[in-house]
């Protein structure tokens, strides 16, 4: 009877020190969490950049008391500025947008009806004012745009008509949407390539300046493409 319990005893203590340690470690061996994955980029915060973009598009003049009716295709290069601010919110992005450019948008065609005189046109410079609104994939940003568009142009006539000054000039206003996308190619530089359509309200040229023989509407509309490089701070 005592050499059964010699035998059983440390027995019985060995399995509860080897039961107890594994209870211990089924308590205190945790796994350590799963490293969080880095934050994509956030592209939140104010930027400005430059573009360089082609326009294209036309104007229509028409004749108050004629009703004489002249198209004038345009086309030219657009350089200019943007200033911008973004919020992120999750994979969407939300942001208000302005831009300026110079325009050599212009063109020239024979004036209907009157096939001595030529009826020329330019865009001297394009803005707009949009709100932007896109999805976000880390550093690719794929955005559609929406908002105020405005502009100068002038319209003439060569020769003048007689009377006439042969030019009118004129602040113009209108809408624009576009899409577009934007890469993030550093922290704080992207680069973006955009389309946008514009169309302008009609404006009245007074008689005696484009054409003589009374007032005359012009209506004008334009595509854009425009390659950007934008600073964000």
């Amino acid at each position: 009877m005592n050499k059964f319990f010699k035998i059983i005893l440390p027995a019985a203590a060995l399995s509860l020190s080897v039961g107890g340690a594994n209870a211990a470690d089924l308590l205190f061996d945790h796994p350590q969490p799963a490293m969080p994955y880095a934050a994509g980029f956030d592209w939140s915060g104010f930027y400005a950049g430059i573009f360089a973009g082609y326009g294209a598009g036309g104007a229509t003049s028409t004749g108050v008391a004629t009703g004489s009716v002249s198209p004038v295709d345009v086309e030219g290069l657009l350089l200019g500025g943007t200033l911008g601010a973004n919020a992120q919110f999750g994979s969407f992005v939300l942001g208000l947008e302005g831009d300026l450019a110079w325009s050599g948008v212009e063109g020239s065609a024979t004036c209907a009806g009157a096939p001595a005189f030529d009826c020329n046109g330019s865009l001297d410079w394009l803005g707009t004012g949009k709100a932007r609104a896109g999805v976000a994939f880390d550093r690719l940003l794929l955005f559609g745009t929406a908002g105020l568009a405005f502009g100068g142009i002038t319209a003439s006539t060569t020769p003048a008509a007689p009377g006439a000054t042969g030019t009118f000039s004129s602040t113009i206003w209108g809408w624009t949407a576009g899409a577009g996308v934007e890469v993030a190619v550093s922290e704080a530089m992207s680069v973006k390539a955009e389309y946008a359509y514009h169309d302008f309200a009609s404006v009245r040229a007074p008689v005696n300046t484009i054409a003589n023989l009374g007032a005359t509407d012009i209506k004008s509309h334009a595509h854009s493409v425009k390659l950007g490089l934008n600073y964000r701070f």
